[in-house]
């Protein structure tokens, strides 16, 4: 059997409405969808293979990101 007129949604419309849809949101589903995505990313890695390449990658990422901000309040900090 062969279906035809079948359309799908482009990748980058799929994301405007999900993106749109959490704007909508409010604050507390907006953070309850970001725990969990948190947390399914969190168990992903829990379960990896690569976990510990992942986690020292996390951890890597982290350290950069304190760095880069300790960097841009030393730059942009008054001095008295």
């Amino acid at each position: 059997m062969v279906v035809t007129g079948l359309t799908f949604p482009s990748d980058a419309a799929v994301v405007a409405d999900e993106a749109a849809r959490f704007r909508r949101a409010a604050p507390a589903e907006r953070l309850r969808a970001i725990r969990s995505a948190l947390a399914a990313g969190a168990l992903l890695i829990q379960r990896s293979p690569r976990r510990e390449f992942l986690e020292a990658y996390r951890h890597a990422q982290e350290e950069a990101a304190r760095e880069a901000i300790k960097r841009f309040v030393a730059r942009h900090a008054q001095q008295p």
